[in-house]
Protein backbone atom coordinates (compact mmCIF):
# COMPACT_ATOMS: atom_id res chain seq x y z
CA UNK A 1 0.00 0.00 0.00
CA UNK A 2 1.19 3.53 -0.78
CA UNK A 3 2.76 5.33 2.21
CA UNK A 4 0.28 8.23 2.11
CA UNK A 5 -2.77 6.00 1.64
CA UNK A 6 -1.57 3.93 4.58
CA UNK A 7 -1.19 7.12 6.68
CA UNK A 8 -4.75 8.17 5.82
CA UNK A 9 -6.09 4.70 6.63
CA UNK A 10 -4.54 4.82 10.11
CA UNK A 11 -6.10 8.25 10.70
CA UNK A 12 -9.44 7.01 9.33
CA UNK A 13 -9.49 3.99 11.65
CA UNK A 14 -8.44 6.14 14.63
CA UNK A 15 -11.51 8.38 14.25
CA UNK A 16 -13.85 5.34 14.37
CA UNK A 17 -16.17 6.86 11.78
CA UNK A 18 -19.46 5.04 11.19
CA UNK A 19 -19.78 2.64 8.27
CA UNK A 20 -20.95 4.13 4.98
CA UNK A 21 -20.51 7.67 6.33
CA UNK A 22 -20.48 10.58 3.90
CA UNK A 23 -17.21 12.48 3.45
CA UNK A 24 -17.44 15.97 1.93
CA UNK A 25 -13.95 16.90 0.71
CA UNK A 26 -13.02 20.54 0.17
CA UNK A 27 -11.05 20.55 -3.10
CA UNK A 28 -9.66 23.88 -4.31
CA UNK A 29 -7.64 22.39 -7.15
CA UNK A 30 -4.32 23.02 -5.38
CA UNK A 31 -1.85 20.18 -4.91
CA UNK A 32 -2.80 19.48 -1.28
CA UNK A 33 -6.56 19.05 -1.82
CA UNK A 34 -6.08 17.21 -5.14
CA UNK A 35 -3.77 14.69 -3.45
CA UNK A 36 -6.19 14.37 -0.52
CA UNK A 37 -9.11 13.71 -2.86
CA UNK A 38 -7.16 11.10 -4.81
CA UNK A 39 -5.92 9.26 -1.71
CA UNK A 40 -9.44 9.13 -0.31
CA UNK A 41 -10.67 7.64 -3.59
CA UNK A 42 -8.03 4.91 -3.13
CA UNK A 43 -9.01 4.40 0.51
CA UNK A 44 -12.65 4.00 -0.52
CA UNK A 45 -11.79 0.66 -2.11
CA UNK A 46 -10.71 -0.58 1.34
CA UNK A 47 -13.40 0.99 3.51
CA UNK A 48 -17.02 1.72 2.54
CA UNK A 49 -17.91 5.42 2.62
CA UNK A 50 -19.57 7.94 0.31
CA UNK A 51 -17.39 10.65 -1.19
CA UNK A 52 -18.20 14.11 -2.59
CA UNK A 53 -15.83 16.82 -3.81
CA UNK A 54 -16.88 20.43 -3.25
CA UNK A 55 -15.26 23.42 -4.92
CA UNK A 56 -16.12 26.82 -3.45
CA UNK A 57 -15.87 29.59 -6.05
CA UNK A 58 -15.18 32.84 -4.20
CA UNK A 59 -15.36 34.72 -7.53
CA UNK A 60 -12.28 36.72 -6.56
CA UNK A 61 -9.91 35.38 -9.23
CA UNK A 62 -10.44 35.61 -13.03
CA UNK A 63 -9.46 31.95 -13.41
CA UNK A 64 -11.84 30.61 -10.73
CA UNK A 65 -14.15 29.04 -13.34
CA UNK A 66 -11.19 27.24 -14.91
CA UNK A 67 -10.17 25.96 -11.46
CA UNK A 68 -13.70 24.71 -10.87
CA UNK A 69 -13.51 22.78 -14.14
CA UNK A 70 -10.19 21.20 -13.10
CA UNK A 71 -11.78 19.87 -9.92
CA UNK A 72 -14.85 18.73 -11.87
CA UNK A 73 -12.68 16.74 -14.29
CA UNK A 74 -10.78 15.09 -11.40
CA UNK A 75 -14.08 14.09 -9.77
CA UNK A 76 -15.36 12.72 -13.07
CA UNK A 77 -12.16 10.70 -13.62
CA UNK A 78 -12.45 9.18 -10.12
CA UNK A 79 -16.27 8.66 -10.40
CA UNK A 80 -16.91 10.96 -7.44
CA UNK A 81 -19.86 13.30 -6.95
CA UNK A 82 -18.96 16.97 -7.55
CA UNK A 83 -20.46 20.20 -6.19
CA UNK A 84 -19.54 23.75 -7.20
CA UNK A 85 -20.80 26.38 -4.78
CA UNK A 86 -20.49 30.04 -5.75
CA UNK A 87 -20.25 32.60 -2.95
CA UNK A 88 -20.17 36.38 -2.96
CA UNK A 89 -17.62 37.90 -0.61
CA UNK A 90 -18.90 40.94 1.28
CA UNK A 91 -16.56 43.71 2.34
CA UNK A 92 -16.09 42.88 6.01
CA UNK A 93 -13.70 45.46 7.48
CA UNK A 94 -13.33 43.43 10.66
CA UNK A 95 -12.39 40.17 8.91
CA UNK A 96 -10.70 41.52 5.77
CA UNK A 97 -10.97 39.83 2.36
CA UNK A 98 -9.10 36.69 3.46
CA UNK A 99 -11.20 36.29 6.62
CA UNK A 100 -14.48 37.00 4.82
CA UNK A 101 -13.61 34.42 2.14
CA UNK A 102 -12.91 31.86 4.85
CA UNK A 103 -16.24 32.62 6.55
CA UNK A 104 -18.21 32.15 3.33
CA UNK A 105 -16.23 29.03 2.42
CA UNK A 106 -17.13 27.33 5.69
CA UNK A 107 -20.76 28.38 5.32
CA UNK A 108 -20.78 26.68 1.92
CA UNK A 109 -19.24 23.56 3.45
CA UNK A 110 -21.87 23.48 6.21
CA UNK A 111 -24.63 23.79 3.61
CA UNK A 112 -23.61 20.50 1.98
CA UNK A 113 -22.03 18.63 4.90
CA UNK A 114 -23.93 15.46 5.81
CA UNK A 115 -21.49 13.64 8.10
CA UNK A 116 -17.81 14.59 7.92
CA UNK A 117 -16.04 17.53 6.28
CA UNK A 118 -12.50 16.60 5.16
CA UNK A 119 -9.88 19.33 4.63
CA UNK A 120 -6.34 19.19 3.29
CA UNK A 121 -4.27 21.19 5.79
CA UNK A 122 -0.89 19.52 6.30
CA UNK A 123 2.18 19.79 8.55
CA UNK A 124 3.37 23.14 7.18
CA UNK A 125 -0.13 24.64 7.41
CA UNK A 126 -0.14 23.75 11.10
CA UNK A 127 3.22 25.46 11.55
CA UNK A 128 1.95 28.59 9.75
CA UNK A 129 -1.08 28.65 12.06
CA UNK A 130 1.14 28.27 15.14
CA UNK A 131 3.39 31.15 14.08
CA UNK A 132 0.40 33.38 13.33
CA UNK A 133 -1.08 32.63 16.76
CA UNK A 134 2.26 33.35 18.44
CA UNK A 135 2.44 36.68 16.61
CA UNK A 136 -1.01 37.55 17.97
CA UNK A 137 -0.10 36.61 21.54
CA UNK A 138 -2.68 33.82 21.63
CA UNK A 139 -3.40 31.74 24.70
CA UNK A 140 -3.53 27.95 24.97
CA UNK A 141 -6.72 27.70 22.90
CA UNK A 142 -5.21 29.57 19.95
CA UNK A 143 -1.87 27.76 20.27
CA UNK A 144 -3.73 24.43 20.08
CA UNK A 145 -4.17 25.33 16.40
CA UNK A 146 -6.07 22.78 14.28
CA UNK A 147 -7.07 19.37 15.67
CA UNK A 148 -6.78 16.29 13.47
CA UNK A 149 -10.47 15.66 14.17
CA UNK A 150 -12.93 18.24 15.50
CA UNK A 151 -15.65 16.26 17.25
CA UNK A 152 -18.16 19.10 17.55
CA UNK A 153 -17.85 20.43 13.98
CA UNK A 154 -17.16 16.98 12.47
CA UNK A 155 -14.08 18.20 10.58
CA UNK A 156 -11.33 15.70 9.75
CA UNK A 157 -7.85 16.89 8.73
CA UNK A 158 -5.98 13.64 8.00
CA UNK A 159 -2.88 15.31 6.49
CA UNK A 160 -1.88 17.37 9.55
CA UNK A 161 1.01 15.01 10.28
CA UNK A 162 2.06 14.76 6.62
CA UNK A 163 5.02 16.64 5.15
CA UNK A 164 4.75 18.70 1.96
CA UNK A 165 7.49 16.50 0.44
CA UNK A 166 5.34 13.39 0.81
CA UNK A 167 2.43 15.20 -0.85
CA UNK A 168 4.69 16.19 -3.78
CA UNK A 169 5.95 12.60 -4.14
CA UNK A 170 2.39 11.26 -4.27
CA UNK A 171 1.37 13.84 -6.89
CA UNK A 172 4.35 12.96 -9.09
CA UNK A 173 3.81 9.22 -8.68
CA UNK A 174 0.19 9.51 -9.86
CA UNK A 175 0.82 12.36 -12.34
CA UNK A 176 -2.01 14.44 -10.86
CA UNK A 177 -2.87 17.79 -12.41
CA UNK A 178 -3.22 20.68 -9.98
CA UNK A 179 -3.59 24.46 -9.94
CA UNK A 180 -0.95 26.91 -8.77
CA UNK A 181 -2.70 30.01 -7.44
CA UNK A 182 -0.47 33.02 -8.15
CA UNK A 183 -1.97 34.87 -5.18
CA UNK A 184 -0.15 32.40 -2.89
CA UNK A 185 3.07 34.22 -3.82
CA UNK A 186 1.74 37.59 -2.65
CA UNK A 187 3.60 38.26 0.57
CA UNK A 188 1.33 41.09 1.66
CA UNK A 189 -0.74 38.35 3.29
CA UNK A 190 0.73 37.21 6.61
CA UNK A 191 0.30 33.50 5.94
CA UNK A 192 2.00 33.78 2.54
CA UNK A 193 4.88 35.75 4.09
CA UNK A 194 5.43 33.00 6.64
CA UNK A 195 5.14 30.28 3.99
CA UNK A 196 7.43 31.90 1.45
CA UNK A 197 9.94 33.76 3.60
CA UNK A 198 10.02 32.71 7.25
CA UNK A 199 9.44 28.94 7.25
CA UNK A 200 12.04 28.12 4.55
CA UNK A 201 14.59 30.03 6.63
CA UNK A 202 13.65 28.13 9.79
CA UNK A 203 13.76 24.78 7.98
CA UNK A 204 17.19 25.56 6.60
CA UNK A 205 18.50 25.66 10.17
CA UNK A 206 16.02 23.18 11.71
CA UNK A 207 14.93 20.71 8.96
CA UNK A 208 12.38 18.90 11.15
CA UNK A 209 10.88 22.02 12.73
CA UNK A 210 7.39 21.47 11.26
CA UNK A 211 7.28 17.95 12.73
CA UNK A 212 8.63 18.85 16.17
CA UNK A 213 6.48 21.98 16.47
CA UNK A 214 3.50 19.78 15.54
CA UNK A 215 4.27 17.67 18.62
CA UNK A 216 4.37 20.83 20.72
CA UNK A 217 0.96 21.83 19.39
CA UNK A 218 -0.44 18.46 20.49
CA UNK A 219 1.03 18.95 23.99
CA UNK A 220 -0.52 22.43 24.18
CA UNK A 221 -3.86 21.05 22.96
CA UNK A 222 -3.78 18.33 25.63
CA UNK A 223 -3.05 20.95 28.31
CA UNK A 224 -5.84 23.18 26.98
CA UNK A 225 -8.34 20.30 26.95
CA UNK A 226 -7.46 19.46 30.56
CA UNK A 227 -7.75 23.13 31.51
CA UNK A 228 -11.11 23.25 29.74
CA UNK A 229 -12.28 20.19 31.68
CA UNK A 230 -11.37 21.87 34.96
CA UNK A 231 -13.04 25.11 33.82
CA UNK A 232 -16.21 23.18 32.94
CA UNK A 233 -16.43 21.87 36.52
CA UNK A 234 -15.96 25.37 37.95
CA UNK A 235 -18.47 26.74 35.43
CA UNK A 236 -21.15 24.25 36.51
CA UNK A 237 -20.60 25.30 40.11
CA UNK A 238 -21.29 29.00 39.40
CA UNK A 239 -23.96 28.49 36.72
CA UNK A 240 -27.51 29.54 37.60
CA UNK A 241 -30.84 29.27 35.77
CA UNK A 242 -31.04 30.80 32.27
CA UNK A 243 -27.26 30.59 31.78
CA UNK A 244 -26.42 33.41 34.18
CA UNK A 245 -23.46 33.20 36.56
CA UNK A 246 -23.45 33.56 40.33
CA UNK A 247 -21.20 36.56 40.91
CA UNK A 248 -20.62 35.84 44.61
CA UNK A 249 -19.32 32.33 43.89
CA UNK A 250 -17.33 33.57 40.94
CA UNK A 251 -15.51 36.28 42.93
CA UNK A 252 -14.18 33.64 45.36
CA UNK A 253 -12.15 32.02 42.56
CA UNK A 254 -8.57 32.96 41.75
CA UNK A 255 -8.07 35.43 38.90
CA UNK A 256 -6.78 32.56 36.74
CA UNK A 257 -9.80 30.31 37.35
CA UNK A 258 -12.20 33.25 37.07
CA UNK A 259 -10.76 34.14 33.67
CA UNK A 260 -11.06 30.56 32.47
CA UNK A 261 -14.69 30.34 33.59
CA UNK A 262 -15.54 33.60 31.80
CA UNK A 263 -13.84 32.32 28.64
CA UNK A 264 -15.74 29.02 28.94
CA UNK A 265 -19.04 30.90 29.38
CA UNK A 266 -18.41 33.10 26.33
CA UNK A 267 -17.31 30.10 24.27
CA UNK A 268 -20.53 28.26 25.18
CA UNK A 269 -22.44 31.14 23.58
CA UNK A 270 -20.09 31.37 20.56
CA UNK A 271 -18.80 34.80 21.56
CA UNK A 272 -15.31 35.78 20.38
CA UNK A 273 -12.78 35.90 23.19
CA UNK A 274 -12.04 39.36 24.62
CA UNK A 275 -8.52 40.78 24.73
CA UNK A 276 -6.41 40.28 27.84
CA UNK A 277 -7.11 43.92 28.73
CA UNK A 278 -10.90 43.54 28.52
CA UNK A 279 -10.79 40.20 30.37
CA UNK A 280 -8.82 41.93 33.11
CA UNK A 281 -11.53 44.61 33.37
CA UNK A 282 -14.20 41.92 33.68
CA UNK A 283 -12.28 40.11 36.42
CA UNK A 284 -11.58 43.37 38.28
CA UNK A 285 -15.27 44.29 38.35
CA UNK A 286 -16.44 40.81 39.33
CA UNK A 287 -14.10 40.90 42.34
CA UNK A 288 -16.04 43.96 43.60
CA UNK A 289 -19.54 42.68 42.72
CA UNK A 290 -22.41 43.34 45.17
CA UNK A 291 -26.13 44.21 45.07
CA UNK A 292 -25.35 47.75 43.95
CA UNK A 293 -22.99 46.74 41.11
CA UNK A 294 -23.83 47.76 37.54
CA UNK A 295 -21.26 45.93 35.44
CA UNK A 296 -21.64 46.69 31.74
CA UNK A 297 -18.80 45.58 29.45
CA UNK A 298 -19.17 45.06 25.68
CA UNK A 299 -17.75 41.87 24.16
CA UNK A 300 -18.18 40.95 20.47
CA UNK A 301 -21.64 42.48 19.93
CA UNK A 302 -22.80 41.34 23.37
CA UNK A 303 -22.66 42.85 26.84
CA UNK A 304 -21.72 41.31 30.17
CA UNK A 305 -23.98 42.95 32.74
CA UNK A 306 -24.71 42.42 36.41
CA UNK A 307 -27.85 42.53 38.52
CA UNK A 308 -28.64 41.15 41.95
CA UNK A 309 -25.15 39.59 42.26
CA UNK A 310 -25.58 37.66 38.98
CA UNK A 311 -23.83 38.07 35.64
CA UNK A 312 -25.81 38.17 32.40
CA UNK A 313 -24.70 37.90 28.79
CA UNK A 314 -27.08 39.87 26.60
CA UNK A 315 -27.27 41.02 23.00
CA UNK A 316 -26.76 44.68 22.19
CA UNK A 317 -29.74 44.68 19.84
CA UNK A 318 -32.59 47.13 20.28
CA UNK A 319 -35.36 45.32 22.20
CA UNK A 320 -38.11 47.89 21.87
CA UNK A 321 -41.33 46.72 20.18
CA UNK A 322 -44.44 48.26 18.68
CA UNK A 323 -47.83 48.03 20.46
CA UNK A 324 -50.00 45.13 19.25
CA UNK A 325 -53.77 44.67 19.50
CA UNK A 326 -54.68 41.15 20.59
CA UNK A 327 -57.29 39.69 18.25
CA UNK A 328 -57.95 36.33 19.86
CA UNK A 329 -54.86 34.62 18.36
CA UNK A 330 -52.93 31.95 20.29
CA UNK A 331 -49.59 33.62 19.71
CA UNK A 332 -48.40 37.19 19.21
CA UNK A 333 -44.98 37.81 17.65
CA UNK A 334 -43.65 41.17 18.79
CA UNK A 335 -41.55 43.35 16.48
CA UNK A 336 -38.41 42.59 18.57
CA UNK A 337 -38.84 38.88 17.67
CA UNK A 338 -40.07 37.93 21.12
CA UNK A 339 -43.33 36.10 21.55
CA UNK A 340 -46.43 36.21 23.74
CA UNK A 341 -48.26 32.91 24.08
CA UNK A 342 -51.98 32.87 24.92
CA UNK A 343 -53.87 30.12 26.75
CA UNK A 344 -57.64 29.99 27.37
CA UNK A 345 -59.13 28.07 30.30
CA UNK A 346 -62.30 28.33 32.35
CA UNK A 347 -61.67 30.03 35.68
CA UNK A 348 -58.03 30.82 34.92
CA UNK A 349 -56.35 34.13 34.23
CA UNK A 350 -58.10 37.31 33.08
CA UNK A 351 -61.83 37.41 32.35
CA UNK A 352 -62.52 37.44 28.62
CA UNK A 353 -65.89 39.07 29.30
CA UNK A 354 -64.23 42.11 30.90
CA UNK A 355 -61.58 42.56 28.22
CA UNK A 356 -62.16 44.92 25.31
CA UNK A 357 -59.49 46.10 22.85
CA UNK A 358 -56.59 44.38 24.56
CA UNK A 359 -53.30 46.12 23.83
CA UNK A 360 -49.89 44.51 24.39
CA UNK A 361 -47.40 47.30 24.97
CA UNK A 362 -44.33 48.40 26.89
CA UNK A 363 -44.70 49.88 30.40
CA UNK A 364 -46.11 53.41 30.17
CA UNK A 365 -44.94 54.43 33.62
CA UNK A 366 -42.97 52.48 36.24
CA UNK A 367 -45.00 54.09 39.04
CA UNK A 368 -48.36 52.88 37.70
CA UNK A 369 -49.93 50.46 40.18
CA UNK A 370 -51.89 47.27 39.74
CA UNK A 371 -53.99 45.51 42.39
CA UNK A 372 -52.82 41.91 42.73
CA UNK A 373 -54.90 40.76 45.74
CA UNK A 374 -58.20 42.09 47.09
CA UNK A 375 -56.94 42.45 50.69
CA UNK A 376 -53.58 44.05 49.81
CA UNK A 377 -52.58 47.47 48.50
CA UNK A 378 -51.91 47.93 44.79
CA UNK A 379 -48.29 47.44 43.71
CA UNK A 380 -46.26 49.54 41.29
CA UNK A 381 -44.63 48.14 38.17
CA UNK A 382 -41.24 48.90 39.71
CA UNK A 383 -42.13 46.79 42.78
CA UNK A 384 -43.32 43.88 40.61
CA UNK A 385 -40.12 43.90 38.57
CA UNK A 386 -37.95 44.06 41.68
CA UNK A 387 -39.82 41.21 43.38
CA UNK A 388 -39.45 39.04 40.27
CA UNK A 389 -35.78 40.04 39.85
CA UNK A 390 -36.23 41.38 36.34
CA UNK A 391 -32.98 43.16 35.35
CA UNK A 392 -33.30 46.93 34.83
CA UNK A 393 -32.40 46.76 31.12
CA UNK A 394 -35.36 44.41 30.51
CA UNK A 395 -37.99 46.47 32.28
CA UNK A 396 -38.61 49.29 29.83
CA UNK A 397 -39.41 46.81 27.05
CA UNK A 398 -41.22 44.20 29.12
CA UNK A 399 -44.65 43.36 27.59
CA UNK A 400 -47.72 44.41 29.55
CA UNK A 401 -51.47 44.13 28.90
CA UNK A 402 -53.62 47.27 28.74
CA UNK A 403 -57.39 47.72 28.42
CA UNK A 404 -58.46 51.26 27.54
CA UNK A 405 -55.02 52.49 28.63
CA UNK A 406 -55.35 50.80 32.02
CA UNK A 407 -52.62 48.35 33.08
CA UNK A 408 -54.23 44.99 33.90
CA UNK A 409 -51.33 42.55 33.60
CA UNK A 410 -47.55 42.29 33.51
CA UNK A 411 -47.23 39.24 31.28
CA UNK A 412 -46.05 36.17 33.14
CA UNK A 413 -45.58 38.12 36.40
CA UNK A 414 -48.82 39.66 37.63
CA UNK A 415 -52.54 39.92 36.79
CA UNK A 416 -55.02 42.47 38.13
CA UNK A 417 -57.42 40.89 40.61
CA UNK A 418 -60.10 43.28 39.35
CA UNK A 419 -60.08 41.54 35.97
CA UNK A 420 -59.72 37.94 37.23
CA UNK A 421 -61.98 35.30 35.67
CA UNK A 422 -64.67 33.76 37.87
CA UNK A 423 -64.68 29.99 38.45
CA UNK A 424 -67.17 29.34 35.63
CA UNK A 425 -66.00 32.10 33.34
CA UNK A 426 -63.68 31.71 30.34
CA UNK A 427 -60.31 33.19 31.16
CA UNK A 428 -57.15 34.00 29.25
CA UNK A 429 -53.54 33.75 30.40
CA UNK A 430 -50.64 35.52 28.67
CA UNK A 431 -47.14 34.01 28.81
CA UNK A 432 -43.88 35.62 27.76
CA UNK A 433 -41.44 33.67 25.59
CA UNK A 434 -38.13 35.47 25.82
CA UNK A 435 -35.52 35.68 23.11
CA UNK A 436 -33.54 32.37 23.20
CA UNK A 437 -30.40 34.11 21.90
CA UNK A 438 -29.99 36.04 25.15
CA UNK A 439 -28.16 34.31 27.97
CA UNK A 440 -29.07 34.85 31.58
CA UNK A 441 -32.41 36.55 30.93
Amino acid sequence: MNELVNFLEQSFLKQKLKKNCHLLVGVSGGIDSVVLGHTLSQLRSLHPFDLTFIYVDHQLHPESKQWANTVKQLAKKLSIEYICEKVTIDQDLKLGTEGAARKHRYQAFQKHQKDILVLAQHEDDQLETLLLQLARGAGSKGLSCMPEYHEKLKIWRPLLGVSKNLIYRYQQEHKLKFIEDSSNKDNKYDRNYLRNKVIPLIKKRFPHFATTSGRSVKHIADAYNYQNLMSAELYENVLEDNNQLNGLKLKKLSDYDMGNVIRFWLNEHQVLMPSIKVLGQIISQIKKIDLESCINIKVDGMSIRSYNNSLFLITNLENSFNPVLWKDQNSVILSNNREVLVDKKVGKGLSLGKLKKILIDKPHNMNIKIKLKANQPARSLKYIFQQNKIPPWERENYPCVYVEDKLIAVIGLADSVEYAADKKEMGVTFKYKKNPSMAGI
